[in-house]
C-alpha cells in the first residue's frame, strides 16, 4: 500500500502540472521541479531535479519551449505512464533494489537493458525474452531498449505485458505507419526513437499527430562527427519536435571520437539553446549507471541473445541471454573488484 499511495499522488500532481503548464509554462515548470526537489527519495532524482532547477532559472532557456510544446501535443497519460515507470519503477524503486543486490551479491547491475531482437524469429524466441524482462523485474530492472530492426510491429506485443516498464522503440521511419500506430494506440509505457534518415519528417509528422512520445535517433560515422552539431542540422531536428534528439556512433568509429562528441552535448546542454534535449545513448546512460549504484555498467545483447560491447564488438560467447539467466550472466560478466568498479564496463 504505501508504494501505491506515492504512485497515485504523483500521478494527480503531474496531471495537475501539465494542465497548468499550458496556461502558464515558466511558472508551473520551476513549480514542479521545486516540489519534484523536495520529495526526491533517491541521489539520482535529487541530482537530476537539482540540475534542472539550475538549469531553468534561466529565463531564455529553449527548454520554456519543449515543456508546454511537449504538454500539448503528447497524450498526458502516455507522458505521466512512462514518466513514472522512468523515473520511480526504475530509477526510484528499482534503483534501490539494484543497490541493495549489488551490496549484498557483489556484482554490477545495469539500470537498463538494451535488446536487439529479429524481428522475423521474435515469436519463435518470444518465451526466451519474456523469461528475460521478469529476470530483470527482480533485479530491479525496469527501463529496456528495444531494437527490433522490420520488426517493430511484432514486439509491441513484448512491451505490452510489461506496462509498469518503461520501454524505449527504436525504429526506423518506415516502420511508423498508422497500422503500427493503432496497436500502440493503448499503451502508455512507450517512446518510439525514430532514426533520423530518409522519410524521418513523415514519420515524426505521424506520431505527433496521434500524439505519441517520441524522439529522434542520430547514428554518426567517424567523419561525420564534426558536422553532427552544425547549427542547420540541429534546427531540421528541432522542427520534429522531439522530444531527445539521441546520438549514437556507429561500429566503426572510435571511442575517442565518441568521448568528443559526448563533450560537445554535455556542453549544449548547459548552453539550453535547444528545444529537444541532447542525448548521448551511451555515456549519458553509463552515467546514470554510476549515480545509481556508483558503478558504471551497462548490458546489451544482440539478436542471437550474446552480451556484447556497447560499441558493438562481442564479448565471449559464453554470455547468451537464451541459455543462461540474466543474473548468472552480469554475476560472471560484471562482478565487483577490490576498488568496487565492474570489471566489464559496456
Amino acid at each position: 500500500m504505501s508504494a501505491v499511495f506515492p504512485q497515485i499522488l504523483i500521478e494527480t500532481i503531474v496531471r495537475k502540472a501539465i494542465r497548468d503548464i499550458r496556461d502558464s509554462p515558466k511558472r508551473s515548470t520551476r513549480n514542479l521541479i521545486d516540489m519534484a526537489l523536495n520529495f526526491s527519495e533517491g541521489r539520482f532524482q535529487s541530482r537530476f531535479f537539482e540540475t534542472a532547477q539550475s538549469m531553468l532559472r534561466d529565463e531564455n532557456s529553449a527548454y520554456y519551449r519543449l515543456i508546454p510544446d511537449m504538454a500539448v501535443h503528447v497524450d498526458t497519460e502516455k507522458i505521466i505512464n512512462f514518466g513514472i515507470n522512468l523515473g520511480y519503477n526504475s530509477c526510484t524503486a528499482g534503483a534501490k533494489r539494484i543497490r541493495a543486490l549489488e551490496k549484498k551479491e557483489q556484482f554490477n547491475i545495469p539500470w537498463s537493458i538494451s535488446l536487439i531482437i529479429s524481428g522475423k524469429e521474435y515469436e519463435k524466441n518470444e518465451k526466451e525474452y519474456l523469461r528475460v524482462l521478469e529476470q530483470g523485474k527482480r533485479l530491479g530492472i525496469y527501463t529496456w531498449m528495444l531494437y527490433a530492426p522490420g520488426g517493430t510491429e511484432k514486439i509491441l506485443a513484448l512491451a505490452r505485458k510489461y506496462p509498469e516498464c518503461a520501454f524505449v522503440i527504436y525504429c526506423s521511419p518506415d516502420e511508423v505507419t498508422g497500422a503500427m500506430l493503432d496497436k500502440a494506440e493503448d499503451m502508455l509505457n512507450l517512446m518510439f526513437a525514430v532514426r533520423y534518415e530518409e522519410g524521418v519528417e513523415d514519420a515524426c509528422r505521424l506520431l505527433r499527430f496521434r500524439k505519441f512520445l517520441y524522439s529522434v535517433v542520430y547514428i554518426y560515422e567517424e567523419a561525420d562527427a564534426d558536422n553532427i552539431f552544425k547549427e542547420e542540422i540541429l534546427e531540421k531536428i528541432e522542427v520534429l519536435h522531439p522530444v531527445f534528439t539521441g546520438f549514437l556512433g556507429d561500429e566503426d568509429c572510435e571511442e575517442k571520437v565518441r568521448k568528443a562528441v559526448y563533450q560537445k552535448i554535455i556542453r549544449l546542454r548547459k548552453e539550453q539553446r535547444n528545444s529537444t534535449v541532447l542525448w548521448d545513448i551511451v555515456n549519458d546512460s553509463r552515467f546514470i549507471d554510476g549515480i545509481i549504484s556508483e558503478d558504471s555498467c551497462g548490458a546489451a545483447f544482440n539478436a542471437g541473445g550474446y552480451l556484447f560491447h556497447a560499441y558493438g564488438r562481442e564479448l565471449q560467447k559464453e554470455y547468451n541471454i537464451f541459455r543462461q539467466p540474466l543474473a548468472d550472466i552480469l554475476k560472471q560478466a560484471f562482478p565487483k573488484t577490490k576498488n568496487g568498479m565492474a570489471s566489464l564496463t559496456g
